[in-house]
């Protein structure tokens, strides 16, 4: 079983109470709560326009429901939270983040830029923020990305990059939103090493990361949850289709009715896989 790190008595992460968004008359979240505790790293799984992007853009303040509330870091979204504040304790890795990233920038300052809350260097790195990056990228064993510009970087560096840049700031959360989508099987594998590196920093490594964040990743593969992903919330159709520890919402029967076809899931050596039990989807 995943361990449950989220403690009594804590104060959640992340809350959605009883939210609905609906545009053009149609609705794309129904009845949707969820809540994220500290420790806690959740899987965002679904089909293809479950709402899963909906749900990122509604937790960051991106997109306002159309009823329920929504509450970060304890504090509910429209009344008197610091949007740009609280934005800040929330960092993204995402296909748009690594589009809108200035591409001269070399991957020391791309770093540096995680800290700065901004996509592009302005004034020279101060002495303080440069150790800081080395200190981050050796940790992660990217230190030979620095001088590399982000223009030649391969796609798979570029995500590694960015979830070092990610930590920059000392983020409560990090959103992964299909980082390896596009990705080979070797870049796909080598920036997974970096997600789980970041996020289970252990006493017996000298340069783990320490006050590991909570993490979001939405993923359309099972093969890519690593072990330190402790919950999963399931989503179909708009609605909460699951959620809880990874161990109890990752079965085959959950997932053949998740996806309406009989699927076969399976823990492979700490990961998962799947595939159909049948070619034809049920009727």
């Amino acid at each position: 079983m995943s361990q449950v790190l989220g403690g009594e008595g804590e104060t959640p992460l992340l809350e959605v109470q009883n939210i609905e968004v609906e545009r053009e008359g149609t609705r794309i979240l129904q009845d949707f709560s969820w809540k994220v505790m500290p420790g806690e790293n959740w899987i965002i799984f679904g089909p293809n326009g479950a709402g899963k992007t909906t749900l990122l853009n509604v937790v960051q303040a991106y997109l306002w429901p159309t009823s329920g509330k929504v509450k970060v870091f304890g504090g509910t979204l429209g009344d008197g939270v610091d949007v740009r504040e609280m934005r800040r304790r929330i960092a993204v890795v995402s296909e748009t983040v690594r589009s809108m990233i200035n591409p001269s920038l070399s991957g020391l300052e791309c770093v540096i830029t995680g800290g700065r809350a901004h996509l592009n260097i302005f004034d020279e790195p101060s002495e303080e923020e440069r150790d800081k990056a080395h200190w981050l990228a050796t940790a992660m064993k990217l230190d030979y990305l620095l001088e590399k510009p982000f223009s030649v970087m391969s796609t798979g560096e570029r995500q590694r990059i960015l979830v070092c840049r990610a930590l920059m700031a000392k983020p409560a959360i990090i959103v992964l939103d299909e980082p390896c989508s596009g990705l080979d099987l070797a870049a796909r594998e080598w920036l997974l090493q970096t997600i789980a590196h970041a996020g289970q920093p252990s006493a017996s490594d000298e340069a783990a990361i320490e006050g590991a964040p909570s993490f979001l990743f939405t993923t359309h593969h099972v093969e890519e949850v690593l072990p330190m992903f402790t919950h999963a919330l399931l989503i179909r159709k708009g609605k909460v289709f699951g959620s809880g520890e990874t161990d109890e919402m990752f079965t085959s029967d959950r997932f053949s009715r998740l996806f309406d076809m009989d699927l076969v899931l399976k823990p492979d050596a700490g990961r998962w896989s799947a595939r159909a039990a049948e070619a034809k989807a049920r009727e």
